[in-house]
């Protein structure tokens, strides 16, 4: 008998939806390109990123890193939005709220863990750095994307999913049809 884990049946319910994994998950790879890329040139330019210095407008890699952060928080956050009749079906049988919220982020990383990497893949491979720009640069700005990718997929997936374990499961269900 097949055990039925947490990691299993999120990579379930995202063969379950594979049109809309691939859809996601494209735009995700897209949206990943430009934030390697921006966190690259900040890189390149800073030694860092600086979210606070007003400094780094001047050559535009602030602009396009804050635009591509928020076009990656919507997508988790639609993509949080798109799982609600699943959790009020979750909730209606007698799923518990952390379970729920779990399942979910995890549905969330493993759907744009792909995009993620493909999209490094990209920017190391057809967006050469400069000459200056070594290893440990390069690595340094993989890892930025790599803790801001978590980061802002906590920060939108467990607030979200939290609050609509909250709402009448049946509603939820109803409205996903």
């Amino acid at each position: 008998m097949i055990q039925l884990t947490y990691i299993s049946f999120a990579l379930r319910l995202l063969t379950r939806d594979r049109l809309y994994s691939l859809a996601y998950g494209l735009v995700g790879t897209l949206v990943f390109t430009f934030l390697v890329l921006a966190v690259r040139i900040h890189f390149h330019l800073y030694a860092g990123v600086s979210l606070t210095s007003i400094v780094s407008f001047d050559k535009s890699p602030q602009i396009l890193f804050y635009a591509t952060s928020f076009a990656l928080m919507t997508l988790f956050f639609f993509h949080c939005l798109h799982a609600l009749g699943d959790i009020g079906v979750m909730m209606a049988v007698g799923g518990n709220r952390m379970g729920c919220i779990l399942l979910h982020s995890l549905s969330l990383f493993f759907l744009f863990l792909p995009s993620f990497l493909f999209s490094i893949l990209i920017n190391l491979s057809f967006l050469p750095p400069p000459p200056d720009f070594g290893i440990v640069g390069e690595l340094k700005s993989v890892f930025t994307c790599l803790v801001l990718y978590v980061f802002l997929g906590i920060l939108v997936s467990f607030p979200t999913v939290g609050i609509s374990t909250f709402m009448d499961p049946y509603k939820s269900i109803r409205r996903q049809k």
